[in-house]
């Protein structure tokens, strides 16, 4: 705590936080998130005698780990110039500070988690309203050629290749989704706006069955389409479903996505209709976002630096999003919404 309050005088008079109610008396809760990947602390500063924050601090757990933050601050920059609603439903950025102690200082959002339970008691209110948040994002431009795919799909599946010994069946399931996702090299892809990790604790119900998002340090400028609505329909799917092996969460993924009835067909055609998405792009794009999730897990828990041990290899292996991919993989033909 002592550490984010001292960042926060630093830039107190520069920034004018003053303005925002967090002067004198002024309480900061500390939030030190549990996943393993998670990379920052999290300061939540309270005006005195309020019970809301008003602003967010992040601080990077490692030093010299400010990538996170800046990305994070980069694309809440662009999608507020490129966006008018995104004043009401992402954070603004405050203050980015570097040096020795690297710190993004944005605002908060006012409002309660978007939690599972609230999906469980109001399932259409709750998914439509991120749905139709998703389908309002603005296109950042159409397919940019190869330096995008490289960037988004290539590289990180090469580290991911390069986390597992040869010989790894990991080496043959990159290849594999290498061969999948070709058609998006050279396809009519638009580029958007990409959160990276739309579920909870990321989303906050607003006023007026709204919903905003927050913690953007994965997201991409220039991203594809599909990733956060195939995230986040699986978040859904989990939600209403309360899923506990890794078995489970396959089977309702599987009926969510590749059954004949599955009830994602109808979020999935609204959105590529929005986008002008083909429809034999889209197992393409949904298998890059599994393949894309796994590798990111890989790249947090390695440290950025290829080669997992064994302990960090197996704890990959047992995440739910390797699973999903495993079977997204396997069942790519029989995407419910792209046969």
């Amino acid at each position: 705590m002592n550490a984010i309050l001292t960042g926060v005088d630093s830039l107190r008079e520069r920034f004018e936080l003053d303005g925002f109610g967090v002067g004198e008396g002024a309480s900061c809760v500390i939030l030190t998130p549990r996943f393993r990947t998670s990379r920052h602390v999290i300061g939540l500063l309270i005006p005195s005698g309020a019970s809301e924050p008003e602003l967010v601090v992040k601080m990077p757990r490692l030093h010299g780990d400010a990538a996170g933050i800046a990305r994070e601050a980069a694309v809440l920059t662009a999608l507020r110039e490129a966006w008018p609603h995104a004043e009401e439903t992402v954070p603004r950025v405050v203050a980015l500070a570097n040096g020795d102690r690297p710190m993004l200082v944005e605002t908060a959002l006012p409002g309660p988690l978007f939690t599972p339970a609230m999906v469980r008691d109001s399932p259409s209110r709750c998914i439509d309203a991120v749905v139709g948040w998703l389908i309002a994002l603005p296109t950042t431009r159409r397919n940019d050629g190869e330096g995008s795919y490289q960037r988004l799909l290539e590289e990180p599946l090469a580290f991911l290749a390069d986390s597992f010994p040869p010989g790894a069946p990991e080496r043959e399931l990159v290849a594999r989704t290498l061969e999948l996702v070709e058609p998006l090299r050279g396809g009519d892809v638009p580029r958007v706006f990409e959160h990276g990790d739309l579920s909870h604790p990321n989303l906050i119900w607003l006023e007026g069955d709204r919903v905003g998002v927050v913690d953007w340090e994965l997201a991409e400028e220039d991203g594809f389409p599909l990733h956060d609505l195939a995230f986040f329909l699986a978040f859904a799917t989990f939600a209403l479903r309360r899923p506990r092996t890794a078995e489970e969460h396959v089977a309702a993924f599987h009926d969510a996505f590749f059954a004949s009835g599955g009830w994602s067909r109808a979020r999935v055609t609204a959105y590529a209709e929005k986008f002008e998405l083909a429809r034999p792009l889209l197992p393409p794009l949904f298998v890059a976002c599994w393949a894309r999730h796994t590798a990111r897990l890989a790249l947090g828990i390695a440290g950025g630096r290829p080669g997992l041990s064994e302990e960090d290899a197996a704890w990959v292996r047992q995440s739910r999003y390797y699973a999903l991919w495993r079977h997204t993989i396997t069942h790519a033909d029989k995407v419910a919404w792209g046969r």
